[in-house]
């Protein structure tokens, strides 16, 4: 090896510098650990790819067919600026490991900024040719940016037909924001949704769950979930158009983790899954193009940091975070609530802000106990957010930001209102204008809050809402017509005391985690920190709304903006609290807040709920699949919401989008316009 050349076997990845005239890069880089025998390769099956561009670098991959799991197999990397390779600025020897799986993970350097360049590796064959391009120079006047954020890749869900939309577009970068594969196979909502043309999958090893699903437990099964992906041709299509900058989520170890530990029972996380974790470290290390470092040698599952940033001329600064290595454990423990009802979902809202300031308490103040980010990675992504000097702030970010919880009390009196409100239409005769339909609504909402909730189910006095019914009606309906005709359909109509409660619905995302939440917030805008989006998944659902500073206060002040895109192929947001509704008795009767069935259909009304009581949301769909592409310039952020189509038979729809919903953000103000 010359000096434009270097290993790190360390962490597993082999750089070298791109000639700046005609001609192959340096020599070969055949040195390594032990003295196998090297052998060529059969090919490339899982394809190419790219990612983490800078504007000197990229991180180049594949993986070389082939390999007996002994021997090593030989490869040749060849870079070019030409379409045609022409021109090679970098050809270059290259050794495929059986330790790494045959992956090879390749930095080249020495590149020019703001440039297309082509790349194909060879060994047996020549692969696909692969094309990617550097970032702009730091600082450099920049008028836009293009780039895709897709999450929620599940192979056993619904279609890819996202992937060939994408690989049309003309991208500078796509951003995958987490979940780039399910490491359960064969759960209830993986069976019989998904394409054809995906055959099941059956872990190498894996570990069967009471429901009989099987998750993913040992490398060699995170191994093979991630080459069981990458053999969609239409995922390889979208590696080899555009570098990829990635970040995982929970998914790409366990659902809804913490750390080293997993979820799938109330007690499951009192155990530490460290070989677990340090399995699924090295396999999405293995297999994702990203400018990070492994440490095999250290025995804890904090052998790798993800977390980094990017910089696009004077344009964006794009932070990306790690929001499970380095999180608490969730605020009230499923060993507490009894089930992810009451921990992780459908949480008490009292319960949470009280638990969380009961455990900060305890901590003297610190944060370390009630976080997502750690203190070391959120103290860099205070360095981060606050040495930028880019117009704009992207924070890749996991988990959405933004509030969403619901007033059962208040819900529960809208429900109560509407039903009460058709019987005395149909019995009375008595048909309430909108104003009167309110003040119904107002009086119930007082009685619920005044109904004595000690037992199972609340027992309310009615003392606001007889008396109103009474005025309204002209004497028609009297004390006694009502307790004799209106009081029993009304107590028939109650729900368990529990429900009349304020909830957060999903306490694994940032609401779960508020006091973080509201400190980030508060540095933003005690160091006037402006134009900062959150470009988020996970959830599998669209919502655009502002992040406030406080959502507690009597009048927030918007901060930032959140922007989530839905899972390219997932079960939606919308489908886990129908079953909730559907399954749990408990919450049986807060069904119409979720959907309701008219001529047979169902109708989705968990948007609209959210949006009644969380006002910051400006646009929601709950029940979605698809991605999101953004076109950034110095005045504006423009974000469309490419909702594709359901599968049909089996097969995916063509073309895969069904609509489109276009929000945009003006520079200098966090909110969100719905075009």
């Amino acid at each position: 090896m010359d000096r434009r050349q270097f290993l790190k076997w360390g962490s597993f990845l082999t750089v070298s510098a791109a000639a700046t005239g005609c001609g192959g890069g340096g020599g070969s880089d055949n040195s390594g650990p032990g003295q196998r025998q090297q052998i060529a390769g059969k090919g490339f099956g899982l394809g190419v790819a790219s990612g983490d561009p800078r504007p000197d670098s990229v991180i180049l991959w594949t993986r070389v067919d082939g390999g007996d799991g002994a021997n090593l197999l030989s490869v040749t990397l060849q870079l070019s600026d030409r379409a045609d390779f022409s021109n090679l600025l970098v050809n270059q020897a290259l050794t495929a490991y059986p330790d790494w799986d045959y992956t090879i993970r390749h930095k080249v350097t020495g590149l020019a900024s703001a440039t297309r360049y082509y790349y194909r590796f060879l060994s047996g064959n020549v692969s696909a040719a692969g094309r990617t391009k550097t970032a702009p120079a730091a600082g450099a006047p920049l008028s836009q940016l293009k780039f895709a954020y897709i999450t929620c890749q599940d192979w056993s869900v619904n279609h890819w037909g996202a992937f060939d939309e994408l690989v049309q577009q003309d991208l500078d970068f796509v951003m995958h924001v987490g979940d780039y594969i399910y490491e359960t196979v064969g759960a209830g909502f993986q069976t019989g949704n998904n394409e054809t043309r995906h055959p099941p999958l059956k872990l190498p090893n894996g570990t069967p769950r009471a429901d009989g699903a099987v998750y993913a437990t040992t490398l060699a099964d995170y191994r093979y979930l991630y080459k069981s992906y990458r053999a969609d041709p239409r995922i390889q299509a979208l590696h080899a158009s555009f570098p990829v900058i990635s970040i995982w989520d929970d998914h790409e170890f366990s659902d809804d983790c913490w750390q080293d530990r997993q979820e799938y029972s109330v007690a499951d996380d009192a155990t530490p899954q460290t070989a677990r974790r340090r399995g699924a470290n090295q396999a999405w290390f293995e297999y994702t193009p990203a400018d990070v470092s492994i440490n095999l040698s250290n025995p804890s599952f904090q052998n790798i940091q993800i977390y980094r940033s990017f910089a696009f001329g004077n344009l964006a600064t794009l932070v990306m975070t790690d929001q499970r290595l380095y999180r608490s454990d969730h605020i009230v423990p499923e060993s507490l609530a009894g089930s992810e009802i009451g921990s992780r979902y459908f949480v008490p809202k009292t319960s949470l802000q009280q638990i969380e300031a009961a455990k900060i308490a305890a901590a003297g103040g610190n944060l370390l106990n009630v976080s997502i980010l750690g203190d070391t990675q959120r103290a860099w992504w205070q360095q981060q957010m606050q040495g930028a000097n880019t117009a704009w702030k992207l924070w890749g970010n996991e988990v959405s930001l933004l509030r969403m919880g619901v007033d059962g009390t208040m819900a529960v009196a809208g429900l109560l209102q509407q039903g009460l409100s058709a019987a005395l239409a149909q019995g009375f005769g008595l048909n309430l204008g909108p104003a009167q339909q309110r003040q119904l609504a107002g009086a119930l909402y007082q009685d619920l809050l005044a109904a004595d909730v000690s037992g199972a189910t609340p027992v309310p006095s009615y003392a606001n809402t007889q008396p109103l019914l009474a005025s309204l009606s002209g004497g028609a309906i009297s004390a006694a017509v009502f307790a004799a005709a209106v009081k029993p359909s009304l107590d028939g109509n109650l729900p368990p005391s529990m429900l009349l409660n304020q909830y957060i619905l999903n306490a694994d995302q940032w609401d779960g985690y508020n006091a973080e939440r509201k400190a980030l917030m508060a540095f933003l805008k005690n160091n006037n920190i402006g134009n900062v989006v959150g470009i988020t998944g996970d959830i599998h659902a669209f919502f655009a709304g502002s992040v406030m500073d406080d959502y507690d206060a009597a009048s927030p002040t918007p901060v930032m903006v959140d922007l989530v895109t839905a899972g390219v192929s997932s079960n939606s947001f919308f489908s886990y609290f129908k079953n909730v509704v559907d399954t749990v008795p408990a919450f049986a009767k807060a069904a119409p807040l979720i959907y309701q069935t008219a001529n047979g259909q169902t109708v989705n009304t968990f948007s609209g709920t959210l949006q009644q009581f969380n006002p910051w949301l400006k646009y929601v769909d709950t029940d979605a699949q698809g991605y999101a592409l953004v076109t950034l310039t110095p005045s504006k952020l423009s974000c469309a919401f490419h909702k594709v189509a359901k599968l049909a038979n089996g097969v995916a729809p063509s073309p895969a989008t069904a609509s489109v919903q276009t929000v945009e953000v003006q520079a200098g103000v966090p909110a969100v316009n719905v075009l």
